[in-house]
């Protein structure tokens, strides 16, 4: 049973081990690729942010190759990939409980442009990937014949790369246990159980503060004057401050322009953008929005981040689409547009 928990951090799962129960479980666990399926789902036209999440899910459904299917899904810049496990067959692996986390070992190896055989835990795997999407998968228990390699690439529709003849030399991709898989995961919807549940938490959670801060406002009057003065008094110094005074000032334009635009979320559509350059630790040397565009400004060159996972990120906001960067003198600009909606 040794060979199932490699790591106090990721346990891995091989097939062979996947029949008997193991010592403990409840944590992250890594399946072998050889217990997984995979496809993937191409976004239709004009699919994006909730619908795009919602047709996958009913896809993730229909197709689902277990009586009991646990699924991951996984956005990426054409679609969503779907990998399907058998839910009982893991969870008897796991003393009758299903870990908190599965994720297959294919998801936690780096991804690579092409047509690639990767050497995996157990067996061999074939992909195929096109603009950071995964659009084929196939797995075998020994290296792939050249029958077997022609099989799995007559299997895809239109690939842009064409394959090449003979399967290529396995490659040894190394595991990455950081989990930034997570920022693409599609997560299943909140049922009425968990809405219940959150707004009971959140009651109780109100009501003591409000008894806390109102026994603190009472006992401690003081403070809370010094507490406002000291408030005002740093008002005071933001204001004096140009920087964060033009900052206020963009925000409360924005604010008066939300309120005049009708049906755009332009104050929404900016904050995404926000929300993701701050994922990749990027702060933008300029931006500017409208009722159409979003603009930024990002100093550096095309090798100082991965601009590809940036874009993509922005597009799969649901409020902005159309993500496209131009390369000046040391700086990037990325432009976005706010009218998402498909055409009729």
């Amino acid at each position: 049973m040794s060979s199932l928990f490699r790591s106090a951090a990721l346990s891995m799962l091989l097939e062979a081990d996947s029949a008997a129960p193991a010592r403990r479980s409840g944590g992250a666990l890594a399946l072998s690729r050889a217990l997984c399926r995979y496809r993937f789902f191409r976004a239709p036209p004009g699919l994006r942010g909730g619908q795009l999440a919602s047709a996958a899910r009913t896809f993730a459904q229909a197709h689902a190759p277990f009586e009991q299917s646990g699924s991951l899904l996984l956005r990426t810049p054409l679609g969503v990939g779907v990998w399907w496990w058998d839910q009982a067959r893991v969870a008897l692996a796991c003393a009758g409980k299903p870990p908190r986390e599965a994720v297959p070992e294919t998801v936690l190896r780096a991804a690579a442009d092409g047509w690639r055989i990767i050497r995996c835990e157990e067996g061999f795997e074939a992909q195929y990937w096109e603009a950071g999407a995964l659009l084929g998968s196939s797995w075998r228990r020994g290296a792939f014949t050249r029958e077997q390699w022609a099989a799995f690439a007559l299997g895809l529709e239109a690939p842009a790369i064409a394959p090449p003849d003979l399967p290529p030399d396995a490659e040894d991709a190394r595991l990455n246990w950081s989990g930034n898989w997570r920022r693409s995961q599609i997560k299943a919807p909140l049922t009425w159980s968990d809405a219940e549940s959150a707004l009971v938490t959140a009651i109780i959670c109100v009501t003591a503060l409000a008894a806390f801060f109102t026994a603190q406002a009472w006992r401690y009057q003081g403070e809370a004057n010094a507490n406002r003065a000291a408030a005002s008094a740093i008002d005071t110094r933001m204001n004096r401050d140009q920087d964060l005074r033009r900052v206020r000032e963009r925000t409360a334009l924005l604010q008066q322009y939300q309120e005049g635009a009708q049906g755009v979320d332009v104050l929404g559509a900016a904050t995404d953008a926000m929300a993701v350059l701050g994922q990749f630790a990027l702060v933008p040397e300029a931006w500017s929005v409208n009722q159409d565009q979003l603009h930024l400004s990002v100093r550096g060159e095309a090798g100082d981040f991965p601009l590809r996972e940036v874009v993509a990120a922005i597009e799969n906001t649901p409020s902005l689409c159309g993500v496209e960067p131009a390369f000046g003198a040391g700086v990037i600009d990325i432009s976005a547009s706010l009218s998402c909606e498909a055409a009729p």
